[in-house]
């Protein structure tokens, strides 16, 4: 598409400048809005940087030579002469804010419209060039994505405001039975480590092949259907959404999953089974398993199932096989976008986002198996971006001949959470189930003795005192 053809107001973009340099104090509020790319004609948009770096250089004070110093450093002393910029104050600026920011918001729209013009042109070009759909989708998702976030943008709030919201959101804490403020996981000592998963928080659970990260997964989402109803939606990049059916109707009818993979079952069994299918049937959860989804795919269908469904936490298995829209020079790169793209999916739906990831084969590598943060695969990005990072460890794993204690018991590592502490506490898987559950009363005061170093033993020491 001509140049020529696009659209602008030159009208408004004249009087948004006229008006900064008549009042540089407006400059800080148009900043939320605009940015030098935002203006059509190159000028305007030449005028609008030294605007800003005069801003931020001398604030207002300052006054013809130096704007016309700045032009010079700038280059554009000739294409911008003062008397352009004198006819600018003269005819175009208003001393009014409220009617200067009707300009701006204008200056925008035809900005964003001049983007949709310009891309409508990619990607009926990439149409004629033959390219695939996907591609074709990608270039349009992504290019609408990048929009949308240009206009959104935060605004910049008084602190009262954010006082009076967050003393608020104390006292709902307050007023509440449970000391847990998020969303619980259904086990006790984990939620009240945690408080729960907490909106906008990027939640990583991560542990090395055969820890159980699914079955854990599951065994979230299920005590969320249950307990509390809340919309659930998982993302199953490895685990086609049968298998994980299959899994959750294991769970729910206590039935073993390889009697269930093989049909083997008894009348009884098999009672249980629909009764157990016609209960998850009425659950509000959303599985999506596209093998090839990519991380601006997963933002824009969590965002429309948050509309429409309500959901309230996002699950992803796992992380190190979700995709960037574009392919990136190394795959560290490329799982440091994921990453990213994750927390900021977090924060804009207010939602927890709990996402599995794969850690290195450091783990196996060294007589200590207990893993460490260090050895989140791939890239030191997750760690810095999540808000909460959770190991799993099964000792037995790694043991031919585990002691009576280890065999069917989960260590629950809390490695990372930003807002509370860190510890470890202990689940048990049942295998056959692939479930989690707490441990009993009995279980977890012998746990909790031997964590506890014995008294030294008297008891055979003969004689009286």
């Amino acid at each position: 598409m001509k140049e020529t053809e696009l659209p602008y107001d030159e009208l408004a973009e004249r009087t948004v400048l006229g008006s900064l340099i008549k009042n540089p104090d407006f400059i800080p509020e148009v900043l939320e809005v605009l940015r030098e790319e935002d203006f059509f004609d190159k000028r305007h948009r030449g005028l609008f940087k030294v605007l800003v770096k005069l801003y931020e250089d001398k604030g207002s004070a300052w006054d013809e030579p130096i704007l016309r110093s700045y032009l010079r450093r700038e280059g554009l002393e000739d294409e911008i002469p003062m008397s352009f910029i004198m006819a600018l104050v003269e005819m175009d600026a208003v001393e009014d804010k409220t009617l200067l920011m009707e300009n701006v918001r204008t200056v925008k729209d035809y900005s964003d419209l001049r983007r949709l013009l310009i891309l409508s042109t990619e990607v009926e070009n990439s149409i004629r060039e033959g390219k695939e759909v996907s591609s074709v989708l990608n270039l349009l998702k992504s290019k609408l994505e990048e929009l949308e976030e240009r206009r959104s943008r935060g605004e910049v709030c008084r602190i009262d405001e954010v006082v009076d919201k967050v003393l608020k959101i104390v006292e709902d804490y307050r007023n509440r039975e449970t000391l847990v403020s998020g969303l619980p996981t259904g086990f006790v000592e984990l939620d009240r480590l945690t408080s729960g998963f907490h909106e906008g928080d990027f939640v990583v659970i991560a542990g090395r092949p055969g820890m159980g990260k699914t079955s854990f997964m599951l065994s979230i989402a299920l005590n969320l259907l249950r307990e509390r109803g809340e919309p659930v939606l998982i993302f199953s990049l490895e685990m086609p959404k049968e298998q994980l059916t299959l899994r959750l109707l294991s769970m729910l009818s206590g039935i073993p999953l390889t009697h269930l993979r093989s049909g083997n079952l008894t009348d009884e069994q098999f009672d249980k089974l629909l009764e157990a299918g016609e209960e998850l049937s009425q659950y509000p959860l959303f599985i999506d398993d596209s093998p090839s989804l990519n991380s601006l795919e997963l933002r824009l269908k969590a965002k429309q199932l948050k509309k429409e469904e309500g959901i309230k936490v996002l699950f992803l298995d796992y992380l190190q096989l979700l995709r960037p829209p574009q392919s990136r020079g190394s795959r560290q790169e490329e799982v440091a976008e994921v990453s990213r793209s994750l927390k900021a999916t977090a924060k804009e739906l207010s939602l927890p986002v709990v996402a599995l990831a794969q850690l290195s084969r450091q783990v196996e590598q060294r007589t200590e198996k207990k893993p460490q943060l260090a050895d989140l695969r791939e890239s030191g990005q997750i760690e810095q971006d999540a808000d909460l990072i959770i190991f799993l460890h099964r000792p037995e794993y790694y043991k031919k001949n585990p002691s009576p204690e280890e065999i069917g018991k989960v260590q629950v590592i809390v490695a990372k959470q930003r807002n509370g502490p860190t510890d470890t506490i202990t689940l048990k898987f049942e295998k056959e189930l692939t479930a989690f559950r707490e441990l009993s009363q009995l279980e977890r005061e012998e746990e909790e003795e031997r964590e506890v170093p014995p008294p030294d033993d008297f008891s055979d020491i003969s004689g009286e005192f």
